[in-house]
């Protein structure tokens, strides 16, 4: 009994402390973050899956606006940091390579380096594949063990080419996602999350289109986002 009034008076005085435990998340928080998440999901995909997510995002502006300010970065990708995500998308580890892939798959490889410096300095399975794919919309590993090449088609084009055949090669960031054979869902998506935003129009959803009007000037979402300032200035 002395012992345990010891060890009382001295955690009372801070001589020595008890472990802390981690405060668990609140049940609520946790709930609303993966509904969210999997409205996030939904703006990936066609219709009418994307239009069910879009109308819930509106309708809960407090949560919809601070959870698309974390997803809607500015399109900026720098030389260096291309190149970290294109060594971890040839990794061995799983984690690795698809955490660099679905980061890759917002801040497109072509945002740093253009596409036949792209194919010059990517040379080496799986990254070759796995960045090929995810520069022609394909699933992962669908290009497995392949050898793909480059090749120019007309004046201004490029074919990838592999075992299976070849198809287009966009190098223009201006037309990355812009037709139903070029598709980019990660930026059909992001463009999804700024009519939201422009539809909720509060401060800090400007603040949000602001930052993603600052990307690359030819990316969709760029654009998307000046367009949408440009619109709600003229309300």
């Amino acid at each position: 009994m002395r012992a345990f009034t010891r060890f009382l008076a001295c955690v009372s005085i801070g001589l020595f402390a008890l472990p802390a435990v981690a405060a668990p998340v609140p049940a609520d928080k946790e709930a609303k973050k993966k509904e969210l998440d999997s409205l996030w999901a939904e703006l990936y995909k066609d219709e009418p899956a994307a239009a069910h997510a879009l109308l819930k995002l509106f309708k809960q502006p407090d949560h919809a606006v601070p959870y698309l300010k974390a997803k809607l970065q500015p399109l900026k990708l720098d030389a260096d940091r291309c190149r970290q995500l294109l060594k971890e998308l040839g990794s061995d580890d799983e984690k690795t390579w698809k955490a660099a892939r679905e980061e890759l798959d917002y801040f497109d490889p072509r945002l740093a380096l253009d596409l036949q410096a792209l194919m010059n300095e990517v040379t080496e399975k799986p990254a070759r594949t796995r960045m090929v794919e995810l520069l022609s919309t394909r699933d992962a590993d669908s290009l497995a063990g392949q050898d793909v090449s480059i090749m120019p088609v007309g004046n201004d084009g490029f074919n990838f080419r592999s075992n299976n055949g070849s198809w287009w090669a966009e190098h223009k960031i201006e037309r990355i996602g812009g037709s139903q054979w070029n598709p980019k869902p990660a930026w059909r998506r992001a463009a999804r999350g700024v009519a939201v935003l422009e539809q909720i129009a509060t401060p800090e959803a400007v603040k949000v289109l602001d930052g993603l009007a600052d990307g690359h000037p030819d990316a969709t979402p760029t654009k998307a986002a000046k367009e949408s300032l440009e619109r709600l200035k003229k309300k």
